[in-house]
This record gives structure tokens, C-alpha cells and sequence, in this order.
């Protein structure tokens, strides 16, 4: 099996709470029906993990390099297993999708890194917000992209335990 599969040793709720019943019908909304996100983010706690970022940074170039997070699909097909997420108000004007996208801290299944990467498809949001509140963050995922009639790439997560195993 690869590094950083083990599902056995796996949280169910990653590394973050099991939420209440009030967060996850939060999220939903924000995701379904453009909603306000709640304002419960400590703006010192997102400071505080990009200067960890710059502290573990192995080069000139990286300490100082604006922080850029990688999207998800950029890594399409990879398994990985959510650490954990959080949503953060989209700042695409005009945008079909939703009004929100997800900050996701995982771990990829093939390597066991680390990483930080963003997603906004909807589908995927729901599906996150589905694994948070159903404590299913031991299991490993794959962003997959399915292309629509209207030429767009509709993004899901789909059950990576298969391709470990393999």
C-alpha cells in the first residue's frame, strides 16, 4: 500500500471537529443557495498559517514567493484524503457557480505530502461538506472531471479506495 494510506489510522473527522447540525446546514446553504458564510474564521489564525508557510519554506524563492495555493484540478485523478477544509466567499463577479470555494488541507495518497489546494466546483463542495458532516475524512478521494454538453468539465470526488489498493 502506498505512503500516507493507511485508512485504518485515519480520523473520521480529519482534523477538524464533528461539526453541529447548524455548520453543516450553514454550509449547505452557502453552497445551494448563495448564502453569507458565517463570520467565525479568526483572521489571526489564517495569518498565523501563512507565516508557518513561510517558516517552513526550504528556499529564497519560497519564503518569498506571494502565496499561491495549487487548484485542485490541477492534480485530477491523484488520490488524497481531506485533512480538512474550510469555505471562504468566492471574489469572481458574474460567476454561475457558487458563491463560495473551499481552501482543502490534504494529504495525497501515492506520496503521503501535504498539501493545500482550492476547489470550487459545487459538486464538490457538497460532496465535502457530505464527508464532514458523516465523518468520512478516513476514506480517500479523487477529483475526476467529466466533460459536459456545454464543453465545461463538471468536478466530483469519487471513492479512491480501489486505485490504492491496486
Amino acid at each position: 500500500m502506498a505512503k500516507g494510506t493507511d485508512v485504518a489510522t485515519r480520523e473520521p473527522y480529519g482534523k477538524m471537529k464533528k461539526p453541529t447540525a447548524d455548520a453543516v446546514k450553514a454550509a449547505y446553504a452557502a453552497i445551494l443557495d448563495g448564502a453569507e458564510l458565517p463570520h467565525d474564521r479568526d483572521p489571526q489564525v489564517v495569518s498565523r498559517a501563512i507565516m508557518l508557510r513561510i517558516v517552513e519554506a526550504e528556499s529564497f524563492e519560497d519564503a518569498f514567493r506571494t502565496q499561491n495555493l495549487d487548484a485542485w484540478r490541477d492534480h485530477l485523478n491523484r488520490p488524497a484524503f481531506v485533512e480538512s477544509f474550510h469555505l471562504n466567499p468566492s471574489s469572481i463577479d458574474g460567476g454561475t457557480g457558487p458563491g463560495v470555494y473551499a481552501v482543502v488541507d490534504l494529504s495525497w495518497g501515492d506520496t503521503g505530502e501535504k498539501a493545500t489546494v482550492t476547489c470550487g466546483g459545487a459538486n464538490v463542495l457538497t460532496q465535502l461538506v457530505k464527508m464532514l458532516e458523516r465523518g468520512w475524512f478516513d476514506r480517500p478521494v479523487q477529483l475526476i472531471a467529466k466533460p459536459t454538453r456545454e464543453g465545461f468539465d463538471a468536478l466530483w470526488l469519487e471513492d479512491a479506495s480501489n486505485p490504492l489498493d491496486a
